[in-house]
């Protein structure tokens, strides 16, 4: 896997902030867990209204996500959780890799061509 930063796309200092909010959540400071749910939030909106679509396939990866961060109002579960969205977005950041994308891509809704990141399901 190659190294990819790209600092001058705001999709990546999303992620990179979440990244960093979550960990902060896992060494304990438990308001992190908030912020994270929150930047989830406003991603889906923010890219709702840029790709003017809840089908676009980036909007969909991020109602995913914050989904997930939804599951971390159950306590039980917020660290076996958060263990696995700060793996998770670590690839993101830093290999431009994610796993909800991968695999959003073969949901039947999605399986028109082959899905690329920026698509709209129509």
């Amino acid at each position: 896997m190659k190294l990819q930063i790209t600092l001058k796309k705001i999709d990546w200092w999303f992620w990179a902030v979440t990244l960093i909010f979550i960990l902060s959540e896992l060494l304990g400071w438990s308001f992190g867990y908030l912020v994270v749910m929150g930047i989830s939030a406003l991603q889906v909106i923010y890219f709702w209204i840029q790709l003017k679509s809840m089908k676009a396939f980036d909007t969909q990866v991020r109602i995913v996500y914050f989904a997930f961060t939804l599951f971390g109002l159950i306590e039980v579960v917020r660290f076996p959780l958060f263990i696995l969205l700060f793996l998770g977005t670590i690839m993101v950041v830093l290999f431009n890799r994610c796993g909800i994308a991968l695999g959003l891509k073969h949901m039947p809704w999605n399986r028109q061509g082959l899905v690329k990141i920026g698509d709209t399901i129509k």
